[in-house]
C-alpha cells in the first residue's frame, strides 16, 4: 500500500480537489487509502491499481458531499461534534439561535421523519442500520430520509420568514 501512496497518492489528491472543488483534501486521500488497505483483499488485479483507487476516491467524494449537504441542514453541534469556537459573541448568539431554529422544525416533523433524520443524520448511521433499528427496509429509510430533508428546509424556511408552519402546510 504504502508503494501505492507513493506511486498514485498526488494523482489521487489532484482528482479529489478536482471533483471536490475543495482546498482540503488531505482527509479525503487519507480515507481512500484507508479504504484500499481495508478492501486490498478484494483487489484482484483486473484494473491497475490506479483506476481501483480512483474509484475508491470517487465513492469517498460522494460520500463527503453527502455529509457536507446534511452538515447545511443542522448545525454541527446537534450531529454530536464539537461546536466550532465562534470568533464573536455575536456569532455566537447567532449558532445558537439556529440551533435553536432547527430543532423546532426537526421537533415539527412527523415521528418517521424525526426518527429517520435523528439516526440517519445526527446519529450517522447507515441505511442499513437505520433500517434494521426501525425494522424496515433501507430503500424505505432511504425515500423517508430524502422526503424528511425536504420537509425539514421547507418548516425551517417558514419558520425564518415569520410565517406560521400550519398556514403553509394547508396550501399544498
Amino acid at each position: 500500500m504504502e508503494q501505492w501512496f507513493l506511486a498514485y497518492g498526488s494523482d489521487v489528491h489532484r482528482f479529489l480537489a478536482y471533483y471536490t472543488g475543495r482546498n482540503q483534501v488531505e482527509d479525503l486521500v487519507q480515507d481512500v487509502f484507508v479504504k484500499a488497505l481495508q478492501g486490498s483483499r478484494d483487489f484482484q488485479g483486473r484494473a491497475s491499481p490506479k483506476t481501483w483507487l480512483f474509484s475508491i476516491a470517487r465513492r469517498v467524494a460522494i460520500d463527503a458531499e453527502r455529509k457536507r449537504r446534511r452538515s447545511l441542514l443542522l448545525p454541527s453541534r446537534l450531529f454530536g461534534e464539537r461546536e466550532a469556537s465562534a470568533a464573536t459573541p455575536e456569532e455566537m448568539a447567532i449558532h445558537r439561535q439556529d440551533v435553536a431554529d432547527v430543532y423546532r422544525a426537526v421537533m415539527k416533523l412527523k415521528r418517521s421523519y424525526r426518527d429517520v433524520l435523528l439516526l440517519r443524520v445526527m446519529q450517522q448511521l447507515s441505511s442499513a442500520e437505520t433500517a434494521e433499528v426501525l425494522g424496515w427496509t433501507s430503500a424505505r429509510v432511504d425515500v423517508t430520509l430524502h422526503r424528511a430533508i425536504r420537509q425539514a428546509r421547507s418548516i425551517h424556511e417558514a419558520l425564518e420568514g415569520g410565517a406560521d408552519y400550519a398556514q403553509t402546510t394547508e396550501r399544498g
